[in-house]
């Protein structure tokens, strides 16, 4: 079973793990399965002319799932091309 978010850890090392699964130019990280792969969801309750990318710390994704945070999106902000609305 999974409690928290997705972890880094170092092999043999009791150290915390690191709350990161995507970094771009990262050697080290990407040797231990670090990825600049985005991860891309696609939700069909949006007009195909409705796009937009949300990037977002842990702290958002610690707390939110990724259709919560893009219903926020969507619905409160997108419509009034309000960027800064949806970063607060």
């Amino acid at each position: 079973m999974f409690y928290g978010p997705k972890r880094v850890w170092l092999r043999n090392k009791q150290v915390p793990g690191l709350a990161m699964t995507r970094s771009i130019g990262d050697m080290a990280a990407a040797s231990v399965g670090v990825t600049a792969e985005p991860e891309i969801k696609v939700f069909n309750n949006l007009q195909p002319s409705e796009k937009f990318l949300v990037v977002a710390s842990d702290g958002i994704w610690d707390r939110f799932s990724n259709k919560e945070v893009m219903m926020i999106v969507a619905r409160q902000f997108y419509a009034q091309r309000d960027a800064e609305g949806a970063c607060n």
